[in-house]
C-alpha cells in the first residue's frame, strides 16, 4: 500500500512538472516579453569610463584609493553603477548619483 501511494505521488509530480514546462514554452513562443517593473528600473547600460562625470571619478579616486574603475554603467534615471577592481582581482560594485554622491542600492532617491 505504501508503494502505491509513492508511485501515485511520483506520477502526479511528473505530470505537474510537464505542465509547467509546457506553459513556459508557450509564454516564450507567443512573442510577448514579460519584464518585472523592478528589473526595468534597475537596468543599466554600459558606458565608457571617460563618459562618467568628473565628480564620480574624483569621488572614486578619493574614497576608494586602492581600487580603480573597471567598468561603468548608466541607468535611465542618470544614476551610475561602477565596478571597481583592485589587486588580486578584488571587485566592488558601487552606485552613484550624477553629482558624485554614493547611493545605497535600496535607496529610492
Amino acid at each position: 500500500m505504501k508503494n502505491l501511494k509513492m508511485i501515485i505521488a511520483i506520477v502526479v509530480s511528473i505530470i505537474s512538472a510537464q505542465g509547467v514546462i509546457a506553459q513556459d514554452e508557450l509564454a516564450e513562443n507567443d512573442g510577448w516579453e514579460f519584464m518585472d517593473y523592478e528589473y526595468e528600473v534597475q537596468e543599466y547600460a554600459e558606458i565608457e569610463i571617460v563618459e562618467l562625470p568628473m565628480s564620480i571619478q574624483d569621488a572614486a579616486a578619493r574614497d576608494f584609493e586602492n581600487l580603480r574603475i573597471y567598468k561603468a554603467y548608466m541607468s535611465k534615471d542618470n544614476t551610475y553603477k561602477i565596478v571597481l577592481k583592485g589587486k588580486d582581482n578584488y571587485t566592488k560594485v558601487v552606485f552613484a548619483s550624477a553629482n558624485g554622491e554614493w547611493i545605497k542600492p535600496d535607496d529610492k532617491s
